[in-house]
């Protein structure tokens, strides 16, 4: 204990690792803020939002109370369908700056990619991702955790100071650990109080138990680069080799091996062009135009029970027949594109443990609520909640009926459910395993190569 101590004191008393620990409390509080920041303007938002359906719903209710409405005139203003603001997105913005966080539903339009965003973004911050907490974490910890620990034992072997220690009859993987916890101990301890941090944030009860798996993450991330650190030094012969080393590691890890998974996820599930997917969409749009009141017609040849007195194909009815045959042309396309999406998913899903760097911003994004499966459970929420709107509205409006209060309880409203606990849960517990496994494996072969012999013999 006192050797650690030491250690921790002599750490202390370099300028350098001061420095080094006052930047990465300034790049934690940065992030932190862009992230609370972000999560203020989704709750804002959010609420704005809840704030006029509840008027309108209001209002409806209220007409409906006193007398009959034509469908027509509430179906005009669509529905909203929203998702709530994510648990932690002070931790880790993720997809929630690419994907919208709500959706109008209407009967009177179909939907198609171009129209998927409500607001406009520079592309270039969007393809360069926000500066939150995670980016901190997943990119910068690891690199200034490594300038605090490149120099275990390199240092000592190149000035000839190794063997007088071990001379002292210290054990080498003692000494190695004390040194190794004393050096990077306080980073980890400031990283992993950034994420306890990030919960009180969000909801109380929820966001304080993902930010504790998020803090087991961020422990294990940092012990990897640890480990890690140890091993690189049982091999370097200079200070300056274990640096240029340990920095290679650093790219290979971070950069390298996410990047040449995205390719391979890329070629192997190849999404379809979202110019295809629009340009589908108008095709069909401009050929069901052309064949509008033929395809009235076969609507009601198909559906004679919501046929009209007369048949008379009216502009309304013809909309509807006309988007549901743009919704049939684009059916193939969408589903092409949301099984590619899914299935690079899941080849990530089944690769991530080949970088802890991948694995750790999978688990954060996952337990932020801001990664790929809640996204994908809301865009399925929203796809039912637009066939209820329809099933609905479609009948009264091709019966001409009126709405009336009966019908109050039976108007479609949005809500989104959250997926089960155990989902997320096993998930971050599969990526923690994984990052553990490899910081194991970076251990067991550190001590055996800190033999006393093998170790006094380089």
């Amino acid at each position: 204990m006192n050797s650690f101590l030491l250690e921790l004191k002599l750490f202390f008393g370099e300028r350098a690792s001061v420095l080094l620990l006052v930047v990465f409390g300034a790049l934690l509080f940065h992030g932190l803020r862009n992230g609370q920041a972000a999560d203020e303007r989704a709750r804002t938002q959010a609420a704005e939002l809840r704030q006029a359906e509840q008027q309108w719903g209001d209002e409806v209710q209220g007409v409906l109370a006193v007398r009959e409405v034509d469908a027509r005139q509430v179906a005009q203003r669509p529905s909203i369908a929203l998702l709530p603001p994510a648990p932690l997105t002070a931790l880790a913005i993720g997809q929630s700056d690419l994907s919208p966080a709500h959706a109008e539903v209407s009967v009177f339009r179909a939907e198609t990619p171009a129209a998927t965003r409500t607001e406009l973004e520079n592309p270039s911050r969007l393809m360069a991702g926000r500066f939150d907490l995670a980016f901190v974490l997943i990119w910068l910890f690891p690199l200034l955790l490594l300038a605090a620990v490149y120099d275990l034992c390199a240092g000592d072997r190149e000035a000839g100071t190794l063997r007088m220690v071990l001379a002292q009859g210290a054990s080498p993987r003692a000494w190695m650990l004390r040194r190794a916890l004393a050096r990077g101990l306080p980073l980890i301890t400031l990283a992993t109080l950034a994420t306890v941090f990030a919960g009180e944030h969000g909801d109380a009860r929820e966001a304080d138990e993902r930010a504790g798996y998020a803090a087991r993450v961020v422990i294990a991330y940092g012990l990897f680069w640890l480990a890690l650190a140890a091993l690189v030094n049982t091999f370097a012969r200079t200070a300056a080799t274990a640096a240029t080393a340990l920095g290679a590691s650093w790219v290979v890890f971070v950069l390298v091996l996410p990047t040449l998974l995205n390719l391979v996820v890329e070629s192997l599930h190849p999404s379809p062009s979202r110019a295809e997917l629009v340009a589908e969409a108008r095709a069909a749009a401009s050929e069901a135009e052309k064949r509008g009141l033929e395809l009235v017609s076969s609507f009601y040849r198909d559906h004679p029970e919501l046929a009209p007195p007369g048949l008379q194909a009216d502009m309304l009815s013809r909309h509807l027949a006309i988007q549901d045959e743009v919704g049939r042309a684009m059916a193939p396309v969408k589903q092409r594109f949301d099984s590619a999406l899914h299935e690079q998913q899941r080849v990530v899903e089944r690769w991530r443990f080949l970088s802890p760097a991948i694995a750790a911003n999978e688990a954060l994004t996952d337990l932020a609520g801001t990664g790929y499966w809640r996204q994908r459970a809301f865009e399925q929420a929203v796809t039912a909640f637009k066939e209820r709107v329809l099933a609905f509205y479609e009948p009264k409006f091709h019966r001409r009926e009126p709405l009336q209060k009966a019908d109050l309880p039976h108007i479609p409203s949005f809500s989104f459910v959250e997926e089960p606990r155990a989902s997320w849960t096993t998930r971050v517990n599969l990526g923690l395993v994984g990052i553990l496994a490899l910081t194991l494996l970076a251990t067991l072969a550190a001590g055996v190569r800190l033999s006393p012999t093998r170790l006094a013999a380089t």
